[in-house]
């Protein structure tokens, strides 16, 4: 730690260094005038015989120095001095490294928060997700029921613990207004395997796992703001959907489990689940796990196949198709489908920080010209080459580290932005912010700028000529950078190409996906939910309530419809059940599925779907009456094609209790309504009629003649009306559920095609940065050949020729790295072809436009030069 001592007390050694020299001298000097000699003649004696002062200062300076460090902070001063010379390139190049560099800070913030970070639980790389793989057509990863997961549960040896859950609405009422909460229904070891204890009281017990248990877990976030942070709340007794619940725990502060953007209120057992507990073929269950030390996902992956090949031989009708499993690390399963997509985003960012830097290369290419001289004279008097390259590094990184303070405000900026646009339609993505990681890897990517900005430059700087620029005088320069520019806007133009095929694909896309038809009509359609608790709405009583809320919802001035439906359209919810179709009977476990919906009458007048063929379900179609259904265009087309589909028999696996399904015409048709926005194909589904079906808790949707929700306070009033302590919840419109569940692509679409833009800007920029230089180096030429007779005409367009050589050629060489990563977008494409030549075409005639406009500035100041005035100029 010595060096940083001398380092502080540099002024001090200096000082010390002069007077010790001083000293030195002046003994030397009273010896030569004591010996007779004149005070001049010792002086200069003296001074003779010590030597050259400034180098025995340097040399002595050498011995207590840092010199790495000094040197680079006088690189660093000078480097500043020389951005104050010329603010107005500094301002330009910090603004455009600031744009790249901010652009990849804020998309690396999301991958961050979405993909990077682990999950805020204890070792959380143990953690897995466990699911069926269904066999059923494509495989794919399927919920577990309650046996299974039971079955899971007891026989595996390769997880500590294994948990369920599944997410459930409860109404909180009996302490102020009642409020509808987001809960989940949990095993009882959940806390234990999230390695997590609450912050009061404790988790579950087994026992609480059983039917008529009523236990709860409170969020550290309703427990500060329903009750106060009231430290006895454990023990008390809450009303959770007119059932009393004891608080057993409160979860520690920012605990959140499923990890999903929503915030989990509470948790309580599936003790709650218990009359569905035992139905073998109701798959509804998530499962999370935790990995015996030692063991591999792979290792458990091998096992707990062989566990579900073993219950295929136990229970062969309803585990056939589920006979082996998907484990996998819990984060891989959160993070689901966005991986790609955002890995992408951070690509297409990085293609924009090249373009920036091809920018900022070639304005120091201009410069180096400029400064030919200074560089000449520096070889001259002894500066190596080696030095000369770090001075020019040094000033790279002094501008890409400021810019780098202004990239990190714009990426707080653009995140703030953009944010909003996700909404939900991402995990985590609301975590993303500008932490430590973020910081490092932005003053991580500044520093690798300035080295690539650099090169350039670099490669420049080693044919330097010492004796022309000396020898011409401080006005002039031989420019022979010209090439290495060129090259860097075809670079430039490549890249700009390909993110504008990748945004315009991306943009044709996310159109088509939002002018596909919905087989309804969203206009004036306004949806809410509600959750009637069992306790007090047996069956016949929940009939009986939405009777009369429909009834009562159809008298209102502005309502000319209303029905119940679960699940609604394009919410994505799906409920898939198998059928057995009664002329094609098949074993169990090679049934066809299909989405299914349950809705009462009118409501496919409510949502203004069209009947095509038979009736639609009616009053009389309750319990008493033969079960029907009426399926969906999609649905006929793929299990009946080209047959007579009204009047035929399918037996669905849904009933009211187990073992109980029976066959069901099929009395209608109608069109094919998009459960889900982003589905590539129209889905099938068959709709049940609600009095035959009475599933929980149906949302109920509602056409108006006026705007929807005006009437939002009449529909409450309602409701309230009927019961006043049952509270409405999830009040949207049909645009809205679109708009919610486009959030992702358009997400996606609008940054990408935002960078696209950036990235044109930028190109476009480089290439007028270009021409113009050009142009002014060659001002006397295109002067002696105006003088010379050449028109203006022919001026204009030799310089406008050779930028359009440049865009030729970075056209040519951006459609071959279009091609060949087109398959990288595939995948997020609705309808689009990754190579449509029209959107190709359209791609390259922007960069061709925007190009001409740029070379067309300076080719035509270039054309209107006056001869006389060029002729005098150097």
């Amino acid at each position: 730690m010595n060096w940083i001592k001398q380092l502080l007390s540099r002024r001090q050694l200096d000082r010390d260094l002069r007077e010790e020299i001083q000293e030195h001298l002046d003994e030397s000097i009273e010896e030569l005038v004591a010996g007779g000699m004149s005070r001049d003649d010792a002086t200069r004696a003296a001074r003779r015989a010590f030597g050259n002062i400034t180098r025995t200062r340097d040399r002595s300076r050498d011995v207590w120095r840092w010199r790495a460090v000094e040197d680079f902070f006088v690189d660093v001063h000078f480097a500043l001095r020389q951005l104050r010379k010329s603010p107005t390139f500094a301002l330009a190049s910090v603004l455009t490294l600031a744009l790249g560099i901010g652009a990849n800070t804020a998309i690396f913030s999301v991958v961050n928060a979405v993909i990077l970070r682990p999950l805020p639980y204890p070792d959380p790389d143990r953690l897995v997700s466990v699911q069926s793989r269904d066999t059923r057509g494509t495989p794919h990863p399927a919920a577990l029921s309650y046996p299974t997961f039971f079955d899971f549960r007891r026989d595996n040896d390769v997880f500590e613990h294994i948990a369920s859950f599944r997410d459930t609405q409860l109404s909180l009422t009996g302490s102020g207004r009642p409020v509808r909460l987001r809960g989940a229904i949990v095993s009882w070891d959940l806390f234990a395997v999230l390695k997590t204890a609450p912050a009061l009281g404790r988790g579950f017990l087994p026992h609480e796992e059983e039917a008529g248990a009523r236990v709860v877990v409170l969020s550290h976030g309703l427990w500060s703001t329903r009750y106060g942070g009231d430290p006895d709340i454990v023990g008390r007794a809450i009303t959770l959907n007119r059932e009393a619940y004891t608080v057993v725990g409160v979860a520690p502060a920012g605990f959140n489990f499923p990890a999903l953007s929503d915030t989990v209120d509470l948790w309580t057992t599936l003790a709650l689940d218990a009359t569905s507990a035992t139905q073998r073929g109701s798959r509804m269950l998530n499962a999370i796990a935790r990995l015996r030390p030692g063991v591999t996902v792979e290792q458990a992956q091998t096992h707990m196949d062989a566990v579900a090949a073993a219950l295929v031989e136990r229970y062969p009708d309803q585990n056939k198709s589920i006979a082996s499993t998907y484990v996998r690390p819990m984060l891989d399963r959160l993070v689901g489908d966005t991986r790609e997509p955002f890995l992408v985003l951070l690509g297409a960012v990085g293609l924009i920080l090249l373009i920036a830097c091809a920018n900022i290369a070639s304005l120091l290419l201009a410069r180096m010209t400029e400064r030919a001289r200074e560089f000449a004279l520096r070889a001259a008097i002894g500066a190596g080459q080696g030095r000369l390259v770090r001075q020019l590094v040094t000033e790279s990184l002094t501008l890409s580290l400021i810019a780098c303070t202004a990239g990190v405000l714009t990426a707080i900026g653009l995140l703030r932005w953009a944010l909003p646009l996700a909404g939900d339609s991402v995990p985590r993505i609301l975590q993303s912010n500008v932490d430590g990681r973020v910081l490092i890897f932005s003053i991580a990517l500044a520093v690798l700028t300035g080295i690539l900005v650099s090169v350039a430059p670099a490669l420049r700087l080693a044919r330097v000529d010492v004796v022309d620029p000396l020898k011409a005088g401080a006005r002039t320069s031989t420019d022979t950078s010209g090439g290495l520019r060129s090259t860097l806007v075809v670079a430039q133009i490549a890249l700009c190409l390909v993110l504008l095929c990748g945004a315009t694909l991306l943009v044709a896309s996310f159109l088509n996906l939002v002018g596909r038809d919905l087989g309804f009509q969203p206009e004036r359609l306004l949806t809410f939910s509600l959750n009637l608790p069992g306790a007090e709405y047996p069956a016949a009583r929940q009939h009986d309530f939405y009777d009369r809320l429909l009834e009562r919802l159809q008298s209102l001035p502005d309502v000319t419809a209303a029905a119940v439906a679960r699940p609604l359209p394009l919410t994505g919810s799906q409920m898939t059940i198998s059928f057995n179709i009664e002329q094609r009977p098949t074993p169990p476990w090679e049934r066809p599925s299909s989405n299914m919906a349950i809705v009462s009458p009118g409501y496919f007048k409510a949502i203004g779907t069209p009947l095509l063929e038979g009736r639609a379900l009616t009053e009389q179609d309750d319990a008493a009456r033969p079960p029907v259904l009426v399926v969906n265009r999609a649905f006929a087309d793929k299990f009946f094609p080209g047959d007579e589909i009204v009047g035929k028999r399918i037996e669905p696996g849904a009933s009211l209790n187990e073992g109980g399904t029976t066959m069901r015409e099929i009395v209608g048709i109608v069109d094919s309504v998009r459960q889900s926005p982003l589905s590539s194909e129209e889905e099938p589904i068959y709709y049940f009629a609600y009095r035959q079906l009475p599933w929980c808790c149906p949302s109920v949707v509602v056409r108006t003649s006026a705007s929807p929700l005006a009437i939002e306070s009449s529909l409450r009033a309602v409701v309230e009306s009927m019961d006043a302590q049952l509270p409405i919840y999830d009040v949207r419109t049909a645009e809205d559920l679109l708009s919610t569940g486009i959030a992702g692509p358009r997400f996606l679409t609008t940054l990408f095609a935002s960078f696209a833009a950036l990235a044109l800007l930028l190109t476009a920029v480089g290439l007028y940065g270009v021409i113009a230089y050009s142009v002014a180096r060659r001002t006397r030429e295109m002067g002696v050949r105006i003088a010379l007779g050449a028109s203006r005409a022919t001026v204009l367009a030799m310089v406008l020729k050779k930028a359009m050589f440049l865009v030729v050629m970075g056209i040519g060489v951006g459609l071959v790295g279009t091609l060949a990563g087109a398959q990288l977008v595939a995948k997020m494409l609705y309808g689009v072809a990754p190579h449509e030549p029209r959107l190709l075409v359209l791609a390259c005639s922007v960069v061709t436009i925007t190009a001409a406009v740029a070379a067309y500035l300076p080719a035509r100041r270039a054309a209107t030069i006056d001869p006389m005035q060029a002729l005098r100029s150097e």
